[in-house]
Formats: C-alpha cells, structure tokens, sequence
C-alpha cells in the first residue's frame, strides 16, 4: 500500500554540497510538512555533486534540485547530466539563503526550499501535460500505423495474388500469341483464296425486287445450266464472291424468266412451225429382185 501510494505522489531529490548543508536541507524540509499539504515527498537529499553517484541515486526522480550558486559551471553539469524528457531540473540558490555574516539562515533556506520545489513543481507539470499530449499524440499515431500497417499487409497479399494473376496471363497470352502466329502461319495465303459468301436465296431475291420468289426450281435450274464463275445457287441459299455479285446473277436470272414469261406464246408457235422428221413410205409395189427367186432351191 505505502508503495502504491508514493507512486502517486511528486518525487522530489536535492543535491547539494556537504553533509552541513545536507543536515539543513533535511531539518528544513521535515517544517514544511510537504507531504501534508502538496502530495509532495523529498526521497532522497544527496550529499555530493559526483556526477556518477548523483546520476545514481538521482534516477527515476520528477524533480531534482540542484544546490549551487546561481547558475554555475557545477549547476550546468549536473543540469546536463540528468535533464531528461520526464523530470524537471530546478536551482537551490545558496545565494538566497546567506546572510550578511555569510552564515546560513534557516528561515531562508526553508523558504527557498519551499519556492524552489514549488517552482519546479509547476514546471514538472506543465511538463507533464506537454508529455500527455505527446503521448495521445503518439497513441493516436501508433494507431494510425497498425491501420497502415493492416492495410499495406493487405495490399501485399493482394499483390502477390495479383502478381500470380499477372503470371498466369503471361503465360496465357504467351500461348494465345504462339497460337495466333500456327493460325497466321497455316492461313498467309487467305486473301488469295476464292472464298464464297452465302446469303439465303428468298431474303436477297426479296430484298433487290421487293417481290417473293416464285420459283425457287427456276433460279436453280439456271445457274446449273449457264455455270456462271463463282456462283452456286440451291438449299435455299445463293453463294457468291460478294453480295452484289450475288444480286447481278439474280438480276440475270429475273431478266430471263420475265422475258421467257411475256413471249411464252410466241415460242410456243414458233415450236410448231418446225417440220416434225416423216417415217419413210411403204410401197405396195415393191418386187423382189431375180436374184432371191431360185433361195430355197
């Protein structure tokens, strides 16, 4: 219990130099009731400036006085030696505390201990405000950096997933390309081919004569006939070099039927008017030669 409670009090260490002075510190420090009235305690009182036993017995403190007069050179090695970003380094100015004898007043030094730990006391806390800020601070930016450090983790396993992904295209389009170049390699000579287009035989004859075709037979029996270059008609379809190739040959084919259709009567006459061959005559009077008269003698 004794030890949870100190830690929450102020823990204050006085150096200075002599045990006379050590002995005065003490007696001064036990009147001003410190613990009692500001939660504050004098842990240790240092009779020494050796800087390796004062860092020592220093260590750990919130606040260290540092008996001396004024600001002097063992001040500012002390002062440097022990300063750090979680305690306050204050001065017990002798100069405050000697009379005209240049003997030691005890109510001065009291009260000069008192204003210095005082004095130092605000310092260590606003300090120590300035350490909490610094510490939400730090808190808030250790957060910030488990959240980016999750994140870029996160993007590592997405890379490396990604980076597979990548591999494996590689590898596809390595083998798309090698496919396309056999492809390219077996067909080179495509364009100079004869490669027919087919086009469905009652949709273009609908399409260029705006009419049904009547008589697909007809159309058939015409280009078997005539055996145009490049055109093949039947199944229903009409294949071709082009569309317009296509749509000339039916062109052709209407042309003809049409006229075949308008002259049908006058190449009907014109049929009749050819002579039909005679079988030859039979004549009664037909003799049989001399020579067949003595045949079965």
């Amino acid at each position: 219990m004794e030890n949870e409670t100190n830690e929450s009090k102020i823990d204050v260490r006085i150096i200075v130099q002599g045990l006379d002075i050590a002995q005065m510190v003490s007696k001064a420090v036990s009147n001003i009731q410190l613990e009692r009235d500001y939660n504050i305690i004098v842990s240790s009182i240092i009779p020494t400036t050796e800087v390796s036993i004062v860092k020592k017995v220093a260590k750990g403190a919130d606040i260290i006085l540092i008996g001396s007069y004024g600001r002097d050179e063992t001040y500012n090695i002390l002062f440097n030696e022990l300063k750090t970003d979680f305690n306050n380094v204050g001065l017990f100015d002798y100069n405050n505390i000697i009379i005209e004898d240049e003997s030691i007043d005890f109510n001065l030094a009291q009260k000069e201990i008192l204003n210095s730990i005082i004095k130092s006391t605000l310092s260590y806390s606003l300090n120590l405000i300035n350490i909490h800020t610094l510490e939400n601070k730090l808190m808030k930016v250790t957060h910030n950096y488990n959240n980016l450090l999750d994140d870029y983790n996160q993007v590592l396993k997405e890379n490396e997933v990604f980076s597979r992904e990548n591999k494996e295209l590689l590898e596809d389009i390595k083998e798309i390309k090698s496919e396309f170049e056999s492809f390219k390699l077996r067909y080179e000579d495509i364009y100079s081919r004869e490669i027919l287009e087919i086009f469905d035989l009652n949709e273009l004859w609908q399409e260029t004569f705006r009419q049904e075709l009547t008589s697909e037979q007809q159309v058939v029996i015409a280009t078997n006939k005539f055996k145009p270059d490049n055109i093949i008609v039947g199944q229903g379809y009409i294949a071709s070099q082009s569309k317009q190739e296509a749509i000339d040959w039916l062109k052709i084919i209407r042309t003809a039927l049409i006229f075949v259709e308008e002259n049908k009567e006058d190449l009907k006459q014109n049929l009749k008017g050819v002579d039909e061959p005679k079988p030859p005559e039979v004549r009664d009077d037909y003799e049989i030669p001399d020579t067949f008269e003595n045949f079965w003698d």
